[in-house]
């Protein structure tokens, strides 16, 4: 049997033309699914999209810093060229300003290294591929920023939103490619919230993943 690394230099060597996007994601499933989606409607034989997954023993370490260690262990096993990226894929609300500041100055020290923070969290931007925030009042917007729960075992305002918007949604089952539809509409989107881009982190309502949708897309 092949090892692991045998099988990776393979890979690499199969796409050594393409640019290579390697993504690690705070949640489990949801950012997979959307990226896999993503890249699969955007099949191009100059990107290569490769997402990571979590062993079975590390499923609950989603913090910002877990999912940093996951592209650094990537990035010493194997060889990147210069133009591939690497990008982390985290939401604002459960994390300090601290961790946070942390991870975005190691990430800022690595030129492959790209942070893709959403707040208050992921749903925000698949929201936007179906929802413009900009035409909603200022006190829904408040709620759509704030995200909270109607009650302790309710989910978040956004997910319950999305849910309403979609007609059926759950973090690890879910329709992406009704929403990739929309993508182009969610990139416009984002990219109006984000008002201060020179910023680490939208410090706002807003999500930083529009970058990464357009690179997966091959359209930077």
């Amino acid at each position: 049997m092949r090892s692991r690394n045998s099988l990776m230099r393979e890979r690499r060597e199969a796409f050594r033309d393409a640019r290579l996007i390697v993504i690690a994601s705070e949640g489990k499933d949801t950012e997979r699914i959307y990226f896999k989606a993503l890249a699969k409607e955007y099949t191009n034989p100059r990107v290569h999209v490769h997402i990571l997954e979590r062993s079975a023993d590390e499923q609950n370490n989603s913090s910002p810093e877990h999912v940093l260690k996951q592209l650094n262990d990537y990035k010493s096993q194997y060889e990147l060229e210069a133009d591939d990226e690497l990008w982390l894929v985290v939401d604002k609300d459960r994390w300090t300003e601290a961790m946070l500041s942390r991870v975005a100055t190691e990430c800022s020290q690595e030129v492959a290294m790209h942070m893709a923070l959403s707040n208050p969290c992921f749903e925000l931007w698949l929201l936007l591929h179906i929802e413009d925030s900009a035409s909603v009042t200022p006190e829904e917007q408040i709620l759509w920023m704030e995200n909270r729960r109607k009650s302790k075992n309710a989910d978040p305002y956004l997910k319950v939103r999305l849910r309403r918007k979609m007609g059926a949604y759950h973090e690890s089952s879910y329709d992406a490619q009704a929403l990739i539809t929309h993508v182009e509409d969610a990139i416009k989107r984002a990219r109006t919230l984000d008002k201060n881009p020179s910023d680490r982190w939208p410090q706002t309502l807003g999500t930083r993943v529009y970058l990464l949708a357009e690179s997966v897309m091959n359209r930077d």
